[in-house]
């Protein structure tokens, strides 16, 4: 049996980004400072470079993960810092498309989730689980961004079974 070949892992900016033909695990770090400053401009950028196209919107399908970096030495998980929660709920109100574009099986669905509706964080054992206060919340906010990311579907003629796969996928990661 052939052996799957693992993605690589690319460290570029936008325009290496934009120039990428191969297919890669997109590490999309977010400085504190942006963050801090509510500045979505660069983090949009190379976010809109991922979705300009329908080559790239099939290249880096279920292959993006983020990172909030400056927070290491904060005792707070990422769901709790007001800043942090306030940044993805403005970027997420400019770029919808998360669902088709998060990797999968890293949890990376789930925090953003964690990020845009309201949680409780449970500690214990030097370890923490996420509980989602509104289920109700949770669902709208997930309908919202597939409702939003549907245009990109559309203009880029991606099917509707690749659009339901991938929507289907993205619910699971949660449940």
């Amino acid at each position: 049996m052939p052996q799957k070949s693992l993605p690589s892992i690319i460290l570029t900016d936008a325009d290496g980004l934009a120039h990428n033909t191969q297919p890669s695990m997109l590490i999309l770090q977010i400085e504190r400072h942006d963050i801090e400053k509510g500045n979505i401009a660069s983090t949009l950028e190379k976010l809109h470079i991922i979705s300009d196209t329908r080559e790239n919107a099939l290249l880096y399908r279920e292959s993006l993960v983020f990172v909030a970096h400056g927070y290491d030495s904060d005792k707070r998980e990422l769901p709790e810092i007001p800043e942090v929660r306030a940044f993805f709920a403005k970027l997420s109100r400019q770029w919808p498309h998360w669902m088709w574009f998060l990797g999968r099986d890293m949890g990376a669905i789930a925090l953003l989730l964690a990020l845009l509706c309201k949680v409780t964080i449970h500690r214990k054992a030097g370890s923490y689980g996420t509980e989602f206060l509104d289920l109700n919340e949770l669902k709208h906010c997930m309908m919202d961004l597939f409702e939003r990311g549907n245009a990109m579907f559309q203009n880029f003629e991606i099917s509707p079974n690749d659009a339901a796969e991938s929507a289907e996928s993205a619910v699971s990661e949660i449940l």
